[in-house]
Order: C-alpha cells, then sequence, then structure tokens
C-alpha cells in the first residue's frame, strides 16, 4: 500500500503524535505498508497545498494526522485535486475530535492498526459552502468561537471540558445579543434572531455528541439546527438540553434536514462563519451537500454502512 501522511504535529493530543510512528512501524513491518510520504504541516492550509500537487491513483491511502481543522484541509485538498477514489483515513490526534468520534475511529496503536489492516472503505457526503468544503459541521453564532478562545494548555489538559468551561463563560458575555437571519430552503423562508445555527453532515460538534441526533453521513442531507433569541433561563436551559442531546424538542431550538441552504444576514453585520474550526467567511453564505462525495476507511464494526 502507498501511503500519503499529512501529520499536523501541532494537533491538541500530544500523546497520538509520540505512537504515530509505532503504528506506522508495524504496519511496515506486517507489509500493509511499501510506500510512505510524509508532510508535516507547519502553518495554514498546509495540508489543502501538498494534496493539491498529488494526481489520481499516485496513493493508496491519505492518512490523516490531526483534529477537526487539519481534517478540513484534507477534505479540501481531496475535493480541489479531485481525489475522491484515494480513501482517506484518520488518526485523530485533536482535542475533541467530533469527525472520529462519529466514525468510531480507535484511539489506541492496535486499534488503529487493525482499521486500517482490516477496515471497511465507506463513501460519504461532503458538504460544499461557497467555494469550500467541509466534513463535519459549519456554524456561526456564538459559542462558534469557543475552540479559539479555550487555550491550547487547557484544551491539551481538559480535553472537551475546556470547551464546556469556556462555553459557560461566553454564554454569560453573549446572553444579550443576537443576529437577524433569513434561512432559504427548498419554498420554504425562517427569519428569527438568532444566537446560534449550525449546518451539520454528523451528529457531533463541540463534543457534544448528539447536537444533530438524526444526522447520517451518507443521507445526502445536512441535519440543520437553529437556537432562537430567549430569555436568560431559557438559554441556559437549553444549553443543558445540548449536553444531554434533548434540544431539538425545545420550542426554541428550530431543526430541520436539506441538501441546500442559503442563509443571509438581515442588516449589515459581518457575520463569520466557522467551518471544522476553520474561519470560513462570512454571511451571506451557500450550503449544498455533494453526496457520497469521500471514501473513508473505518473500523470494520462501525455502525455506518
Amino acid at each position: 500500500m502507498r501511503v500519503k501522511i499529512i501529520n499536523n504535529p501541532s494537533s491538541g493530543k500530544i500523546t497520538v503524535q509520540k505512537y504515530l510512528h509505532t503504528v506506522v512501524g508495524k504496519l511496515v513491518l506486517d507489509g500493509v505498508f511499501k510506500y510512505i510520504d510524509t508532510f508535516n504541516t507547519s502553518k495554514k492550509f498546509d495540508a489543502t497545498n501538498e494534496l493539491l500537487n498529488i494526481k489520481d491513483g499516485e496513493y493508496d491511502l491519505i492518512l490523516a494526522v490531526g483534529g477537526d481543522g487539519t481534517l478540513n484541509e484534507v477534505v479540501n485538498g481531496v475535493m480541489k485535486a479531485k481525489l475522491n477514489n484515494t480513501p482517506v483515513a484518520l488518526i485523530p490526534a485533536g482535542t475533541v475530535n467530533d469527525f472520529g468520534n462519529y466514525l468510531s475511529i480507535p484511539n489506541d496503536v492496535d486499534g488503529l492498526c487493525n482499521m486500517i489492516k482490516n477496515g471497511k472503505i465507506i463513501d460519504v457526503d461532503v458538504g460544499r459552502v461557497n467555494n469550500n468544503y467541509f466534513a463535519n459541521v459549519a456554524a456561526a453564532g456564538f459559542l462558534t468561537d469557543v475552540p479559539f478562545k479555550a487555550s491550547v494548555d487547557a484544551k491539551t489538559t481538559f480535553g472537551k471540558f475546556a470547551y464546556y468551561a469556556e462555553a459557560v463563560k461566553e454564554l454569560q458575555r453573549q446572553i444579550f445579543n443576537s443576529i437577524s437571519l433569513e434561512f432559504k430552503y427548498y419554498d420554504k423562508s425562517i427569519i428569527c434572531d438568532t444566537y446560534l445555527f449550525a449546518v451539520l453532515n454528523t451528529s457531533s460538534t463541540g463534543g457534544f455528541r448528539s447536537f444533530a441526533p438524526h444526522a447520517k453521513i451518507n443521507d445526502g442531507r445536512f441535519d440543520v439546527c437553529i437556537i432562537k433569541k430567549s430569555d436568560i433561563l431559557d438559554a441556559a436551559s437549553i444549553f443543558l438540553k445540548i449536553i444531554r442531546g434533548e434540544h431539538i424538542n425545545d420550542e426554541n431550538v428550530i431543526y430541520f434536514q436539506t441538501d441546500k441552504l442559503c442563509v443571509r444576514p438581515l442588516d449589515s453585520s459581518q457575520i463569520h462563519i466557522d467551518i471544522d474550526g476553520e474561519d470560513g467567511g462570512i454571511l451571506p453564505v451557500e450550503f449544498e451537500v455533494i453526496p457520497k462525495a469521500m471514501k473513508f476507511l473505518v473500523p470494520k464494526n462501525c455502525s455506518i454502512v
């Protein structure tokens, strides 16, 4: 197997970086990896730009080592370079690893080696927002900048709980702020004052594993969750429900599925959108699902088919 490794050495979980060499070494000794080309990222867009130099069929597997941001760059590189027939495998090395958790990716040496040797390949949907792509989630509003405000040391030490702590702080800071938005899909239009909206390809974001409880990665649809403006007690209640995955039935939450979505602000506000932890530009934007656009290598026992 000819393997291209895209590694983010600065990603959150240092332990994963330490045993990457062990995983690769075992697979070489087992005769699984015949040729290895490793690229270490050092700045933004490195992973995407590196993959743009690859030709279709040059490698049998692209192995991404990093968190959701690293994966986002790999997805953009694969889509823009038209490497759709080359499977991608993920070694989760980020703080929360929403996408890896959704796909039941193991985080130990034996589990990762077994996945690469005996796993299965599945087709997954990819989201497109304007000219960029995402595997997991695009979002805007308060809480979407939590990953940037939580310190590297806190994320490394406390993992997803660093996000929860920062989220509580942001809830207190921004509870009286909202953004007026219009959401258009099919022949419907929703206009509301919004704290937060998320367009998801999987069920998990920010460590909240049931943020979109009905989401499936290969159903050709996004799951859209809109948190409407409410009073402070209701907003706090919604946040607690999100932790438990019980928020979608709240009267201040709008939840629906669609394969296309347009979102625009109703005033002159410059509202940035977060795409898998990366800056995705400002509203207005158009979202579109590209069904089964990429191939991912997952554990054999992964429930996704």
